[in-house]
């Protein structure tokens, strides 16, 4: 039942790397348009930076699970190259709770957040007029990936440790 929970929110969450890729390609595209059309034609394309804005917080949060459970992320091990397995393993732990706490902060305040500007009809005050519940609503739900990822390398590094602490 586990493995197959977590087999879906992997899958899920490959789709939203997908859907993070796309925006990065979209950014690239609409950046590049603007560019020339102010070159060739001396008109800019008024929505490119607020359209960007919003896509890069979404490629952010829909990309980021995948990137933490590769591995992929930037990091500074100048210190845990230094260190013994075992306290690997003691500060992976440590930092992924760390990370899960971010999370649910993410989660929670993204939610009331979210929340919040729907039922008052916030909007950007800008060309387009995006209403911004649905812009920064990813981030909660970017969240509850990260928070599933943090406590899933949390675990992984607490039965490391007491496969450890039993030899």
């Amino acid at each position: 039942m586990l493995q197959r929970l977590q087999k879906i929110f992997h899958g899920v969450s490959d789709v939203c790397f997908a859907l993070s890729f796309a925006a990065l390609a979209f950014i690239t595209l609409l950046v590049n348009t603007d560019v020339f059309s102010r070159l060739l034609f001396h008109k800019s394309i008024t929505w490119t930076t607020e359209i960007s804005e919003a896509l890069i917080l979404y490629m952010t949060f829909l990309g980021a699970e995948k990137v933490l459970r590769e591995d992929k992320h930037v990091k500074v091990d100048l210190l845990t190259n230094r260190v013994s397995d075992k306290t690997k393993s003691i500060l992976s732990v440590i930092s992924a709770c760390i990370g899960l706490i971010v999370s649910l902060f993410f989660v929670v305040f993204g939610v009331i957040t979210t929340w919040s500007y729907y039922k008052r009809g916030i909007y950007n005050p800008s060309a387009t007029e995006l209403p911004l519940a649905p812009v920064i609503a990813v981030i909660p739900f970017g969240g509850i990936f990260l928070s599933y990822e943090f406590l899933r390398k949390i675990v992984i590094n607490l039965k490391t440790l007491s496969q450890k602490g039993s030899e």
